[in-house]
């Protein structure tokens, strides 16, 4: 078995060394489409004192050495109509959902970016601290370890918030291209080791001057567990020795790591550090070759989606139940049975759901890069990229996992029916009721391809868009700030307008010289709730010579629809609707107005048709004051982007044909 170990190890160094490019390859390097720019920024996040560690169980101290000092890394990247999109990489263990949330509420009340516009990733490292997450209850703590810990988390989370900003403020011109290479020592750990699915390859972003020469920054995933050493120093193992490789290799430049689906790969053989020092410098190597070789550009822009979807448990213990672990059990399944114990006394029963995160970014036309949340199994980033399609026409697809929220493995259905410490056990650890409910994959692919289709056709719309720009993301210039009385501040920032909490209503109205349409017009912006619970975008727009609202997220934050129609508003006729908006979250809206009907779209989904005939259109009075055309919220921070106005064409005015009955 040793020999056999070592003549593989060595066949990875050998096979280590050529790029591998699945994707096809361009004949030539060159900078990418003039208009990026990028930003790059670099922290420590080393605990300044020894503290306990995570990812394994066992460990029973803090730790007491540093091999090298742990970082948390981030690029921001800007494409030719602004939009910013921010990755962040750290040397960490996890990403928990409460850090990912309280840096989101700061990074989106000071930049405007939305939550699907950041994407936290992890190393995995093995050797880096204990978070303030569910993961952190296998570890036997006390009282004083987890407040080392939670101090550690806020310091932590300062630390993300100042990293993000300064990636923003560091961004500049930029030639922005990718690859893929090729790298071989991770191996399917499930019985019959080494025997089961991998992914090989090696994606790589290159950030560079303008002319190309210049090499910034270089991000780059694999998909293998990152676990060869479990001492208790602190070290980015095999993916922190990789880091370093490449910024040896390259003065001057930033290497910023991620994983992908490997939840079910290992570093083999693993416990010596010169085998993490060997696996690093083999991916650097791997990486290497693509920054040397041809790299495709970036052209045309940039489109981000985020959503959470509810994955199911499939059991959930009774009480009494837990009750009795909390008395018989071992360590691991007491803590277990507290937590869930815990949901008992908080709302009555276990939740049956989890809400699991999924992310897409198009980067220009050929770059697909997917972030899925928890330790994802390597079946999915096989069954991605088969199905979105990596490699043809010189497209690649990226999928990464432990990214935005790691609460638990995810299991595909193949592993979720074999069962196991991935497909079952495993979820103890991460203080979930149970194993997942049979379904999830279908789910998550779903999602994905949904996402990504939506970004896609994103992507290919024209720079050149039609109509008229209303708010040029600079100024308050063809707008006025309206005087409801209690208004809070409308100011500009980032691109965006911000209408900040009031009491009750903030708002703008139109202040042009020409007045807005009477019909036939539509009208698009992106908006987004910052903080609140009401509506976030009121509409008020032009129905021949009466006024109308479109209300989106009003009485309580859910409900949208029309104010008013035959003197009802948007909760009480024929329009009502409901939509679960996240605080954080760009909408794309779409509001289109004929003589006919006046019909809506949230991210491209219908959520109203209105009908004219017979019906009386009118508003409620506390919006009078943004006729003919404003943009209001309801004691909430809410902010507009992109918002223009154009006239339909002789076709889009047309009646609706009615659906034949045959």
């Amino acid at each position: 078995m040793t020999r056999h170990l070592t003549i593989a190890a060595a066949l990875a160094v050998l096979l280590s060394l050529s790029t591998g490019l699945e994707a096809a390859a361009p004949t030539k390097t060159k900078p990418s489409a003039a208009g990026w720019q990028a930003g790059v920024a670099r922290v420590v996040i080393t605990p300044e004192k020894y503290m306990w560690m995570s990812g394994y169980g066992g460990r029973s101290k803090p730790a007491d050495g540093k091999v090298h000092d742990l970082w948390a890394k981030a690029v921001a990247m800007k494409d030719p109509t602004g939009k910013t999109a921010v990755f962040v990489s750290t040397d960490l263990i996890t990403v928990p959902i409460k850090m990912v949330e309280a840096v989101m509420t700061e990074i989106t009340r000071q930049h405007g970016l939305g939550r699907s516009e950041v994407m936290f990733t992890c190393s995995h490292t093995h050797c880096g601290p204990a978070l303030d997450g569910m993961l952190s209850y296998m570890l036997d703590m006390k009282y004083d370890d987890w407040k080392q810990v939670r101090g550690y988390q806020q310091t932590l989370n300062a630390k993300l918030v100042t990293l993000i900003g300064a990636a923003i403020k560091d961004l500049k011109p930029a030639a922005v291209s990718f690859g893929n290479g090729h790298c071989q020592f991770a191996a399917n750990r499930r019985a019959p080791r080494g025997i089961g699915p991998y992914d090989h390859d090696v994606p790589v972003l290159r950030i560079a001057s303008p002319d190309g020469r210049t090499l910034r920054a270089v991000i780059f995933g694999y998909a293998c567990h990152n676990t060869v050493m479990s001492y208790y120093k602190w070290s980015g193992d095999y993916a922190g020795f990789a880091q370093l490789y490449l910024e040896g290799r390259h003065p001057g430049t930033t290497a910023l790591f991620f994983a992908g689906c490997g939840a079910d790969q290992n570093p083999l053989p693993r416990r010596k550090e010169e085998l993490a020092r060997k696996y690093g410098r083999m991916l650097g190597v791997a990486v290497d070759h693509v920054l040397d070789g041809p790299t495709t550009p970036i052209s045309g822009r940039i489109a981000t989606r985020f959503e959470n979807i509810q994955l199911y448990f499939d059991n959930l213990p009774k009480k009494k139940e837990l009750l009795e672990i909390q008395k018989t059990g071992n360590r691991y399944r007491k803590a277990w049975a507290g937590n869930l114990l815990k949901q008992y006394d908080l709302y009555g029963r276990l939740l049956p759901t989890y809400p699991y995160p999924i992310q897409s970014w198009q980067i220009g036309t050929g770059l697909t890069w997917v972030a899925l949340g928890g330790e994802v199994v390597v079946d999915y980033a096989v069954r991605l990229k088969r199905e979105l399609g990596h490699g043809q026409g010189g497209r690649s697809v990226w999928v990464t996992g432990y990214a935005n929220d790691v609460m638990a493995y995810i299991a595909s259905e193949r592993v979720l029916k074999e069962g196991g410490y991935e497909g079952e056990t495993s979820m103890i650890y991460y203080q979930k009721p149970s194993k997942w409910r049979a379904g999830l994959e279908n789910t998550i692919v779903k999602t994905v391809t949904a996402l990504t289709a939506d970004n896609r056709s994103q992507v290919a719309r024209s720079f050149k868009l039609p109509g008229q720009l209303l708010f040029d993301g600079k100024s308050l210039a063809g707008w006025k700030k309206t005087k409801f009385g209690g208004e809070a501040e409308v100011i500009v920032r980032n691109g965006q307008m911000i209408l900040q909490t009031g009491a009750d209503m903030t708002g703008v109205t139109w202040n042009r010289d020409k007045p807005p349409p009477d019909w036939d017009y539509e009208v698009v912006l992106d908006a987004m709730r910052v903080e609140g619970h009401d509506f976030f975008c009121g509409l008020t727009f032009r129905v021949g010579k009466a006024p109308c609202s479109l209300i989106l997220g009003g009485w309580g934050g859910g409900v949208c629809g029309l104010s008013s129609i035959d003197g009802f508003d948007a909760s009480e006729n024929d329009t009502t609707g409901y939509h679960e908006f996240q605080n954080g979250r760009w909408y794309r809206v779409r509001l289109r107005v004929t003589r006919q009907r006046i019909t809506g779209w949230i991210d491209g989904k219908e959520i109203l048709d209105q009908p004219l005939k017979g019906r009386k259109i009118g508003i409620r009075g506390e919006v009078d004051l943004s006729q003919p055309f404003g943009l209001s919220t309801w004691q909430t921070t809410g902010a507009v982007r992109n918002l223009r106005i154009r006239t339909l064409t002789d076709k889009e005015k047309a009646p609706k044909k009615k659906a034949n009955s045959k």
